[in-house]
């Protein structure tokens, strides 16, 4: 019977595979075998090339290292069963292994690990934006502080993706709430910027008008904001529709704005911003008058309230009755101050 005679070396090598694998017993037999399988090889090459300066590395230190590398948590001591964090990253490494079984599903795997780079900035931008949503109180807020903000989230997002920082399981549990948290998050980021990017176009659209041509109703030149129509008697008429000699509706935003909610004309002039008669199930209405106004001071967001709209003042609480034979200005006429049945209040009914 013949013997086969082991080295110093090819034993301590042996010796130190074996309590690497005690060291890595907490994971499955398959990812062990993965993991060790080659070690004693590559051990051999190292002896070889260093000679009497090779050392063999410590056993629990070295299986560390092999955890770390494959992106595997921490040993589970014995008797401890394994956290939420750690069956999770267990269960997608199974899944993940069953699914590279299959061709096609291995390509489109590789394809989405690509993707992964991407999927940290966006990640930094959702953390970036729910800080100035709910710390400052405004969407894409990229002053001098802001810029510093979002560039401290792509740094920690990148820095956490490449496996650099929160490696421990309590890293982990953090990564893996953040990342919730930015998929709740980020269809309310896409709503937000769909909503600012629709105010840009808006606002672009009407900052390109041509105004030299004054839009909609006109007198000399100067836009018309309003209409107020008084009766024969030069009562005012609080409700009046007014078309034009082919039936068509008299608006002062013109045929080209009657399908806005609110004159983009007057729109952040400083003053107020007459807005269409709003019934369901149809768009504005613009040729009743006197319009509603939003005033100055009533925005929100950065448009007028149009739920808070108004009815406005006349400009005059009576006019001179036609049958005073006056021009109908009633700023030139000479007629008598108006009498006590005259009311200011244009929500009040006139006397009869």
């Amino acid at each position: 019977m013949s013997t086969i005679d082991i080295s110093p070396v090819e034993a301590g090598i042996a010796a130190f595979a074996a309590s690497v694998r005690r060291h890595l017993d907490d994971l499955p037999a398959e990812e062990v075998d993965e993991l060790v399988d080659g070690l004693p090889a590559d051990m051999a090459d190292q002896a070889a090339d260093r000679g009497a300066a090779f050392a063999l590395p410590d056993a629990a230190a070295y299986a560390d290292e092999l955890r770390a590398a494959a992106g595997l948590p921490p040993r589970v001591e014995p008797g401890r069963g394994p956290g939420l964090v750690e069956r999770v990253a267990r269960r997608s490494r199974t899944l993940t292994g069953r699914l590279r079984a299959h061709p096609a599903a291995a390509a489109t795997w590789d394809f989405l690990s690509a993707l992964r780079p991407a999927w940290w900035l966006i990640r930094a931008v959702v953390i970036f934006e729910a800080i100035t949503v709910f710390g400052r109180g405004q969407w894409l807020q990229l002053d001098l502080v802001g810029v510093v903000i979002l560039l401290a989230c792509v740094i920690v997002s990148v820095q956490w993706g490449r496996g650099r920082w929160l490696t421990k399981t309590w890293g982990r549990g953090i990564l893996l709430t953040v990342n919730i948290s930015a998929w709740v998050l980020l269809p309310m980021l896409v709503f937000g910027a769909m909503s600012s990017y629709a105010q840009w176009r808006a606002y672009g659209s009407m900052a390109s008008v041509d105004y030299s041509s004054t839009p909609g109703l006109a007198i000399d030149g100067e836009r018309v904001r309003n209409v107020f129509a008084y009766d024969a008697e030069g009562n005012p008429i609080e409700r009046v529709q007014l078309f034009d000699q082919s039936g068509r509706p008299l608006t002062t935003v013109g045929r080209g704005g009657q399908s806005d909610e609110f004159d983009w004309y007057f729109y952040g002039g400083g003053g107020p911003t007459p807005v269409g008669e709003r019934e369901i199930g149809r768009q504005p209405v613009w040729n009743i008058f006197p319009l509603q106004e939003v005033t100055a001071d009533d925005w929100l967001d950065g448009e007028p309230a149009i739920d808070d709209a108004v009815e406005p003042t006349f400009p005059f609480p009576r006019v001179p009755s036609l049958a005073d034979g006056s021009d109908g200005d009633p700023s030139s006429s000479a007629s008598p101050a108006p009498q006590p049945t005259v009311y200011a209040d244009p929500t009040a009914s006139p006397a009869p």
